[in-house]
């Protein structure tokens, strides 16, 4: 489970090297692409993590979300 504290790190080690190295999914080059690509008007995000993505949204989107972590939603929010 996510703390505030595990949150500031989790756009480094998840974004930055996890994507990257683990699962061979660059961050800025595919998986947010994909995620554009995909993004309705009315979107809803499960598993917010610290709302990354959601930055990039355009602001005329309807975003819903969804977590059971308290603080991702409180950092996505």
């Amino acid at each position: 489970m996510y703390t505030p504290l595990t949150l500031k790190l989790y756009d480094w080690w998840v974004l930055g090297v996890s994507n990257r190295l683990a699962w061979g999914c660059p961050t800025k080059e595919h998986l947010l692409p994909h995620f554009l690509e995909h993004l309705g008007n009315n979107h809803l995000d499960i598993g917010v993590g610290t709302g990354f993505y959601l930055t990039h949204v355009p602001e005329s989107s309807l975003i819903s979300l969804m977590d059971l972590n308290e603080a991702s939603l409180n950092a996505a929010s």
